[in-house]
């Protein structure tokens, strides 16, 4: 499997086609090649899961090819070590000390199914309702803070690209690939007062403005001739 990657942190859009023309040309493919298309579907950034997502959907739409949605929680999931007998439970940096939360068998059955969780406490709450043995998976946990069992390496630190092909090769196709939110967009649109320059504004005035002229010519005379 060729496997191409960058770290440009905020270059989504910029990194990816060239990533792609890359990977195709390290595997001597040309795009009219492919069968499939697999593209995670988060949860994780807002705008590079809008930016991966729709650059997937353009793809497959232009080669008339399906496209596969997968789970970034599951596909770390994916990655774990098969020689661990040990539910996994995937964890990604949701910010302001929350945790993405998801559980899966050995087989992928899910356990839990991805949510946010508040705090470390609450994903030992979490993991420990779980039967059995537990293995968390990703850089976001802090093992020397908990005695959980910890895993972690370059395929679930993160949602790796090996993982999510690798499942977008096993899991049914023909489904609609949305973006996974957990969470409100941090950006609120302001409330603003009603456009002054608006038909319905002008028209609530336009009463006020009458009585406004008229008092006006009421204090000067001379000016109603």
């Amino acid at each position: 499997m060729v496997v191409a990657s960058h770290e440009r942190a905020n270059a989504h859009e910029a990194s990816i086609q060239p990533l792609i023309e890359r990977a195709l040309a390290d595997a001597g493919w040309s795009a009219r090649q492919l069968d499939r298309i697999a593209v995670g579907t988060g949860p994780g950034s807002f705008t590079g899961l809008r930016v991966g997502i729709a650059l997937a959907q353009g793809i497959s739409e232009g080669l008339e090819i399906p496209l596969v949605g997968v789970g970034s929680l599951r596909a770390m999931a994916r990655a774990a070590p098969a020689a661990t007998l040990a539910a996994r439970v995937p964890l990604l940096d949701a910010r302001r000390g929350e945790f993405f939360l998801a559980a899966y068998d050995l087989e992928g059955r899910e356990l839990l199914s991805p949510q946010i969780v508040e705090n470390a406490r609450a994903v030992e709450q979490l993991v420990g309702g779980l039967r059995g043995r537990a293995l968390l998976l990703g850089r976001a946990w802090d093992p020397v803070a908990s005695g959980l069992e910890h895993h972690r390496s370059e395929e679930t630190d993160l949602p790796h690209a090996r993982a999510v092909a690798l499942l977008g090769a096993e899991l049914e196709g023909g489904h609609p690939v949305r973006p996974l939110y957990l969470r409100p967009p941090v950006a609120t649109l302001p409330r603003l007062g009603p456009n002054p320059l608006s038909a319905e504004t002008r028209s609530a005035l336009a009463p006020l403005a009458s009585e406004g002229a008229a008092a006006l010519g009421a204090d000067h005379p001379e000016r109603q001739r």
